[in-house]
């Protein structure tokens, strides 16, 4: 097997051994309109990887886009990272790339309320290219903003006060920073604790985050749970609580809220077993877990949803297909999908 394949396996090997069973309880369904694709990507010769997306206050998304090659059949010759800007009619254009040479890949993605944008950077072999995070420059170029540690798997990202919050799905913890001139490297996480741990070595801790009011709340992938953090009057963060814990959430994603409070979850894996899979999924804010979608046959490998940010699109809900088994030629290519929801997004500045 293809070494890079091989790195890559090893999430996914873990999280379909931890996929949903018969017996898991099933959430109530909700009725819904089918989606329109709005755009879709190109899955190179050895396949693409889409994993983070994010608007921006005009209307555009941002998608980071991973896409693998090789020199031959069993040497990796280059990882390129892009980053692409998405219009609400579904035009794109390349807004940056960079060579993440050999085995690196882009993530989560982040506007700030400047409409600059963020794009988090994983190396899954530590030094080869700079951990952390990097923000667009005008140029078109990514510099790197924020340096994690070796070890460290930065993931989902969410601003919240001017500062910039970091799921580590590694070590089981979230860093936060202050952005300035140069490049950040925080000392310490800032919460850190046994409920956003992965399952063991290679799985997937913590992973989506968005806020609501002062409260962060994370997926965590392993475990399909949801868990809250309060951000104390002094920024510190406060005590975690799980607020979700379903077999159905098992490989859950990003995440994002709507005005009326409502989680939206994007979860790899379905219960069904078919192929494409995938699963979508309203937690209220009672807590009542509601499945929006469970296998449809549009969901593929999701990762990420995300509410439009203008009057003409407040009412929709644009979930980015990741189609991570293209690296393993199922023939499919990472899209975005344009769901009808009819609740706008939690604005988010």
């Amino acid at each position: 097997m293809k070494r890079l394949v091989t790195i890559l396996a090893a999430a996914a090997l873990l999280l379909a051994a931890l996929s949903v069973g018969a017996s898991a309880p099933a959430p109530a369904a909700a009725a819904m309109a089918p989606p329109e694709a709005l755009t879709a990507f190109s899955p190179g010769d050895w396949g693409s990887f889409a994993e983070g997306m994010a608007a921006d206050g005009r209307g555009s998304l941002y998608v980071s886009l991973t896409t693998w090659g090789y020199a031959d059949e069993t040497t990796a010759d280059s990882s390129v990272g892009e980053l692409w800007r998405v219009g609400p009619t579904g035009q794109k254009e390349l807004a940056a790339s960079m060579d993440l040479s050999p085995y690196g890949m882009l993530l989560g993605v982040a506007v700030d309320r400047c409409g600059r944008v963020y794009v988090a950077c994983y190396d899954m072999e530590a030094g080869l290219v700079g951990n952390g995070v990097y923000r667009l420059d005008d140029g078109g170029a990514l510099t790197q903003v924020v340096a994690l540690p070796e070890g460290a798997w930065p993931n989902g990202l969410a601003f919240h006060e001017g500062r910039l919050y970091i799921t580590d799905s590694a070590r089981g913890a979230v860093w936060r920073v202050r952005l300035g001139e140069g490049c950040t490297t925080p000392a310490q996480p800032w919460s850190e604790d046994a409920q956003l741990k992965p399952a063991g070595p290679g799985g997937i801790g913590a992973n989506g985050i968005a806020f609501l009011g002062d409260d962060l709340y994370v997926s965590v992938a392993d475990h399909g749970r949801v868990v809250r953090i309060p951000t104390r009057a002094d920024g510190t963060a406060g005590a975690a609580r799980r607020v979700c814990q379903n077999a159905v959430l098992k490989t859950a994603d990003g995440i994002a809220f709507d005005a009326l409070g409502g989680l939206w979850i994007a979860v790899n894996a379905g219960t069904t077993g078919a192929s494409p899979s995938g699963g979508l999924y309203r937690l209220t804010p009672s807590g009542r877990l509601t499945t929006v979608a469970d296998d449809p046959g549009w969901l593929n490998y999701p990762t990420q949803p995300v509410f439009g940010s203008t009057l003409r699109t407040s009412g929709s809900l644009y979930v980015e297909n990741g189609a991570f088994f293209s690296a393993y030629g199922d023939g499919t290519a990472p899209d975005i999908q344009a769901l009808r929801v009819g609740i706008p997004g939690l604005p988010l500045w």
